[in-house]
């Protein structure tokens, strides 16, 4: 491997992002459901590989060995932007509220994930254990999350093409959220539930289309530091990688410490060490005010579409054939238990203002990440006349709390103390479905 193969690969990754863009931006079906850029740059990758055109054709499109390696390298990139210039706010008691129910139904992904999966696991003998929490990674964390956990697992030699499964449930999670959240919008909307009047067809354009006229185009990012003695993006850039270099310090040292932690990804220390950064720093503006967080979430941004073109590309049509009716069983249930969640539980759990709003836009983001909630509400509360785009923003962050433990620690629990895993969901699933109930009596009281 040398450099000029991974400037092939970002430049084939590249190509395939480029006529996605611009698929997305003419086909209506795209548009219709949301389908972003990078499914649709990693489809084609699939369609014109050696699996499908390269069957038919001694042209296709071939990438280096090395590229099984961007999922870590970027999610080393991605992680280490979660808490850059990050600023933490006080939490609302409806908030708090969502909070809780985002919980609940991250721990109830993870228990019925891990349950059918051992379930299917006295069927298909080759089904490790710990597929059963790709789901959860895919659903609620997005590629992201997905990709990286799946990551995990291959470096261990736990799974075989974990990293590409976790890709697959995050693609899965995503069109879920999208696709089932816009029937539930449609439906909610003949029924006179909505607050607000919607229609799809009142969107805006760009929307739609993935493009933005001149003379509408918002700002990326703030310059920090003046081009003539430092570019600002690269300004930004180097904060990144100095929390890369701060968690692969992080994670020499652990293992110096213990070999266990040899399980620890790169990523994940990245990642902690980035939460860490972001408390201490949180008052001292001498050191926050060198930093831009629209920059880095646009770095992060970046990294992620490249990730998931990456990861999906390579994705061998062999491992839908070997885990195709895991996949779809696991999908489905988990699928349903998110629904009942957002929309029944939470009626023990929300305050009933907003409470339609703040489920559908739960349901995206469980169903794929925050930006799929957000989109699901900008169709609902177009203007975001109520509170739940700020009930789910807040519990997003808030969810760390819950979500990281998983990331960092269960995956790589799964494959030596599963029991233990199971056993703390289940806890864990007790503890935050309890507290919303108990702190939500003033609500259904009202």
């Amino acid at each position: 491997m040398t450099l000029t193969d991974v400037l092939i690969d970002f430049s084939l990754i590249s190509l395939l992002l480029v006529v996605s863009a611009w698929l997305r931006r003419k086909i209506k079906p795209l548009q219709m459901y949301y389908i972003p850029v990078a499914l649709i740059a990693g489809v084609l990758g699939i369609l014109l590989g050696p699996d499908v055109l390269g069957q038919v054709s001694p042209v296709c499109i071939s990438f280096s060995s090395s590229i099984g390696q961007w999922a870590g390298v970027l999610s080393a990139i991605i992680f280490s932007c979660s808490f850059l210039g990050l600023k933490l706010e006080k939490v609302s008691g409806p908030a708090l509220q969502t909070y809780f129910l985002a919980g609940t139904i991250h721990q109830a992904q993870v228990i019925v994930g891990l349950t059918v999966t051992a379930v299917l696991g006295l069927v298909f003998a080759d089904l490790k254990f710990g597929f059963g929490i790709l789901p959860v990674l895919g659903f609620y964390g997005g590629h992201s999350m997905a990709i990286a956990g799946g990551t995990i697992f291959d470096e261990a030699g736990y799974m075989t093409n974990g990293a590409q499964v976790g890709a697959t449930f995050g693609t899965i999670g995503m069109l879920c959220g999208v696709i089932w959240g816009m029937i539930l919008i449609n439906k909610a909307a003949q029924r006179g539930i909505t607050k607000v009047k919607m229609k799809r067809e009142d969107m805006p354009e760009s929307m739609m289309t993935g493009y933005i006229p001149e003379g509408q185009r918002p700002s990326i990012g703030n310059a920090v530091t003046s081009s003539a003695s430092l570019d600002p993006l690269g300004a930004q850039l180097m904060l990144v990688g100095f929390i890369i270099l701060c968690g692969h310090l992080l994670r020499t040292g652990l293992i110096k410490i213990n070999s266990f932690f040899t399980n620890l990804p790169l990523f994940a220390c990245c990642l902690i060490f980035s939460a860490i950064f972001c408390i201490f720093t949180q008052n001292m503006p001498r050191i926050n005010q060198h930093i831009d967080r629209k920059t880095v979430v646009r770095i992060s941004g970046a990294a992620l579409e490249y990730m998931i073109a990456s990861s999906i590309a390579t994705t061998s049509l062999s491992v839908f054939t070997a885990y195709a009716v895991p996949l779809v069983v696991v999908s489905v249930c988990v699928a349903v238990v998110t629904y009942v969640a957002c929309f029944i539980l939470s009626k023990w759990v929300l305050p009933k203002e907003d409470r339609f709003e703040t489920s559908v836009g739960l349901f995206g983001q469980c169903n794929g990440v925050l930006a799929t909630g957000l989109l699901l509400l900008k169709v609902v509360d177009p203007e975001f006349e109520t509170n739940a785009a700020t009930n789910i923003t807040s519990s997003s962050t808030l969810g760390y709390t819950y979500q990281l433990q998983y990331t960092l620690v269960f995956v790589a629990l799964c494959m030596t103390k599963p029991l233990f895993v199971y056993l703390w969901s289940w806890l864990l699933f007790i503890v935050l479905f309890g507290a919303g109930v108990f702190f939500g009596r003033k609500y259904r009281r009202a």
